[in-house]
């Protein structure tokens, strides 16, 4: 028998007495909640960079903007950025989306292909290439000879060693090592090189200190100089460099967050230092791709993901999650169950890359992404999930820690159809986010940074209360409610007569949150007091399940 969108949205779905359970009483033709919990970054490039394009994006469903700094200049990401904020002015969107930008760092590519040639050359097996780091061949590469960004690989290349281009398509294998540095290969599987396509040598010792570039910390300042909300660290394995990005970002580093990209396989030997002090992680399967066996891929991408959910820090999967509509307007089945399986495993966001910086399709492969995520997510097993991650929560907690476990509890419990908590720092929203309870996290908040960093956390729709602050306390609160709950409703997340646990603080101030309660959503055109009991009382607002 069907599952009626009533039992899901009150989350019904979620006390199933095991996973198997849950999966046996999936049916194709049950409705689906009104909203969806996995957030979508969508790579802005020129097939979306417009101001009409990513007004679309937004109205689509995009949560987060990913600006690839190793594509096209400063100048280009000071336009878009100023677009997307455009947009989103436009847009006039309660959830403004966030901007990130992500560094090259010290991943190696190829230089760019004469003009005449193209943006892709194709290489057949047999031919040979001379691989240099001849600055002067940085952007006059041809088939005979390529610029690769790196002198260290130049030196790691031993005769006998492949060389990936690309995503891997593309392989030489080394043949000699040549005066000045330079590297004679031969192409051992055809395929085409792009301009400043990635090249890798599987396993190969990384450089000794992974630290930022020149470029890297370009990058940065201008990211700080635009106001980002998040930095994405490509080529991170160790520490060290999410130390130094914290270190250049100072003041700003309170705003901004640093998710850590792991692309090789010395950044999973050493995950659990980069775990500690990033503030996300992203499992870039692209580059992972060349460094490990595609049969073990997918084993990292569960192992990242599930030691993420284990530390609370929200973890983006990203790379060819819908890649053949880059070109097709439908994806191919595979495509969309993998999509579905990296949020089965836990992936906060799933990011679509070439998909929509270069697509034919940006808009239709971002509906495709959200539709598959909004099914995938009814196959989410929230209650067993909350029950095993309360288990590894170290004890004493803090009050915060305390009270997200004790609104999941409740939520779980009441099956409740959201949980709105009021937030200024972002803290307490992903506190909650993390126990991954089986109903919509609403926060409410009046900082335009933290309504944006919110979009890194599974579960939570963060809304900006932008008005003019009351001077009494606890009718600011009572405001801010206010608007979330007029905004749920008519997106139709909730309504009149729903359960929801409020989740707010004793006193004013970042780190006050303490207190959880459950009431029946209000008929909202009757002036309401949230915070103040005896006031709800008085209004016969529910308070507990009881009138």
């Amino acid at each position: 028998m069907a599952v009626t969108a009533e039992e899901i949205q009150s989350g019904q779905l979620s006390r199933f007495d095991s996973h198997l359970a849950q999966i046996c009483s999936l049916d194709v033709d049950h409705g689906i909640r009104p909203f969806r919990m996995t957030s979508v970054i969508c790579t802005i490039g020129p097939a979306c960079d417009d101001v009409e394009t990513l007004e679309e994006l937004i109205k689509t469903g995009m949560n987060i903007c990913r600006l690839n700094m190793a594509h096209n200049t400063l100048e280009y990401h000071a336009k878009v950025i100023k677009n997307i904020r455009d947009a989103v002015h436009n847009s006039k969107s309660p959830s403004p989306v966030a901007i990130a930008v992500e560094t090259g760092g010290q991943g190696i590519r190829l230089g760019s292909f004469l003009p005449e040639l193209g943006t892709e050359v194709v290489f057949k097996k047999g031919e040979e290439v001379i691989l240099t780091n001849e600055v002067s061949l940085q952007d006059k590469c041809d088939k005979s000879t390529m610029y690769v960004n790196s002198a260290y690989f130049l030196q790691q290349a031993e005769p006998g060693h492949t060389v990936l281009v690309g995503d891997g398509l593309l392989s030489l294998k080394v043949k000699e090592k040549l005066a000045e540095g330079r590297v004679r290969a031969e192409v051992d599987t055809w395929g085409a090189a792009g301009n400043l396509c990635h090249v890798h040598i599987p396993k190969m010792v990384p450089a000794p200190v992974n630290q930022l570039t020149d470029t890297d910390k370009t990058i940065i300042n201008f990211a700080m100089e635009h106001n980002v909300d998040m930095i994405f660290a490509a080529w991170v394995w160790s520490s060290d460099v999410v130390e130094e990005i914290r270190t250049m970002l100072g003041d700003k580093g309170d705003n901004m967050r640093i998710v850590a990209n792991i692309e090789n396989y010395a950044g999973i030997k050493n995950f659990d230092s980069i775990l500690m002090v990033a503030d996300g992680i992203m499992v870039a399967r692209g580059d992972l791709g060349m460094d490990l066996p595609p049969e073990k891929v997918f084993l990292a991408q569960k192992n990242l993901i599930g030691r993420s959910n284990a530390a609370g820090k929200p973890v983006i999967c990203a790379a060819q999650m819908l890649e053949s509509m880059s070109l097709n307007p439908r994806p191919t089945r595979a495509e969309a169950s993998d999509v579905a399986n990296a949020i089965l495993d836990g992936a906060d966001c799933v990011m679509l890359s070439r998909e929509t910086a270069m697509g034919k399709a940006p808009v239709k492969a971002l509906q495709v992404i959200c539709a598959v995520a909004r099914e995938a997510e009814m196959a989410v097993p929230h209650y067993h999930l909350y029950r095993q991650l309360r288990l590894l929560t170290p004890m004493p907690a803090d009050s915060t820690h305390s009270t997200a476990i004790a609104a999941v509890e409740a939520a779980n419990h009441s099956r409740a159809s959201s949980i709105i908590v009021v937030t200024s720092s972002g803290r307490s929203a992903a506190m909650i986010a993390r126990y991954r309870p089986p109903c919509l996290i609403v926060a409410v908040t009046k900082s335009h940074h933290t309504v944006r960093a919110l979009h890194l956390h599974r579960g939570v729709y963060p809304v900006l209360h932008d008005a003019a602050s009351c001077n009494d306390w606890a009718e600011d609160v009572d405001f801010r409610i206010h608007h979330a709950m007029t905004i749920c409703i008519k997106r139709g997340y909730f309504r009149t007569g729903h359960v929801c646990i409020l989740v707010t603080g004793s006193e004013q101030g970042s780190g006050w949150t303490n207190t959880v309660r459950t009431i029946v959503v209000p008929d909202l055109n009757q002036p309401q007091h949230y915070v103040n009991i005896s006031n709800q009382q008085h209004l016969g607002v529910n308070i507990g399940g009881k009138k």
